[in-house]
């Protein structure tokens, strides 16, 4: 993926015009885990109460059971559908530096998902996502946005500049920070800031960002101790992706980078779903 030093200009006249949908995180309601007294309680407690004596004793009120009220509506899914996930197969990553993004094209080769870059850092909008963003979800493909994370820059104000760019739905995949590179002024402590971004961005969208790195840069800068994290991992020339340390299976492998694509000007990183083994349901917005 590319990082860049300061926003540059994209033509993406070719892609549908439109803009990132205001909708939020999906948000499931429940009732408290209060239980309910039933009618049958009370009868017998009325009863009970006449038995002792008690002169105000009257039939038990109806309960909402009795009245005819609606039952509770039921909380939707925690996981996204079948029919989404049984989608992903091949994609790409784009940005501003792709150049022309010609969306339709991309359906037409096959390729049925794709990462779009968003944010760099505290304060680096690629100048193209906006386009990308709404032009993917025009021509059907599942989008999903990424952080290039700058390993300088204060973990937190990297999570707000992030959540405040991008608004996810149902069935878009889940966000990806971007960790490959290491700033020259990288204070210590890179793995508890790297955390601290990735519970930012969980207690916001309601999921597990995706960690996106590369084998030998992971065991040189980062702990083992983000196994739980959905992997997409980088390593081009293989026949199969080494995992980093803490990892026992991948879910998504970078296997080839600036690569010609038809329909994006100036290449793209090609990308493939693990579909033998994870659950790919982490990987998408319920």
């Amino acid at each position: 993926m590319e990082r860049v030093s300061a926003d540059t200009s994209a033509d993406t006249s070719a892609e549908t015009p439109g803009s990132a949908s205001d909708a939020g995180p999906s948000e499931v309601s429940d009732n408290g885990g209060r239980a309910m007294l039933g009618s049958p309680a009370r009868l017998v407690l009325s009863m009970l109460l006449c038995a002792g004596g008690f002169a105000a004793c009257t039939s038990p009120e109806p309960g909402p059971s009795e009245v005819g009220s609606p039952p509770l509506a039921q909380a939707p899914s925690s996981r996204p559908s079948s029919e989404v996930v049984g989608r992903l197969h091949k994609g790409l990553d784009v940005s501003g530096y792709s150049g022309t993004v010609v969306w339709p094209e991309l359906v037409k080769e096959g390729h049925s998902f794709a990462f779009i870059k968003a944010t760099e850092g505290m304060d680096l909008r690629d100048p193209a996502f906006v386009a990308h963003w709404a032009a993917a979800q025009e021509a059907g493909i599942i989008r999903g946005a990424y952080h290039f994370y700058v390993t300088e820059d204060d973990p937190q104000k990297q999570a707000r500049f992030f959540t405040d760019t991008v608004d996810l739905e149902p069935g878009d995949l889940a966000p990806v920070v971007d960790i490959e590179s290491l700033g020259h002024d990288t204070p210590p402590g890179l793995s508890d800031r790297l955390k601290t971004f990735l519970d930012l961005l969980e207690a916001h969208y309601g999921l597990k960002p995706i960690i996106y790195t590369a084998p030998n840069f992971w065991d040189e800068h980062l702990t083992d101790e983000f196994g739980a994290y959905p992997l997409w991992v980088a390593e081009y020339g293989v026949d199969k992706p080494r995992l980093p340390a803490g990892w026992s299976t991948w879910h998504l492998w970078q296997w080839k980078g600036d690569a010609t694509v038809p329909g994006v000007e100036h290449g793209a990183d090609l990308s493939r779903i693990h579909r033998d083994g994870p659950d790919l349901s982490v990987l998408l917005l319920p």
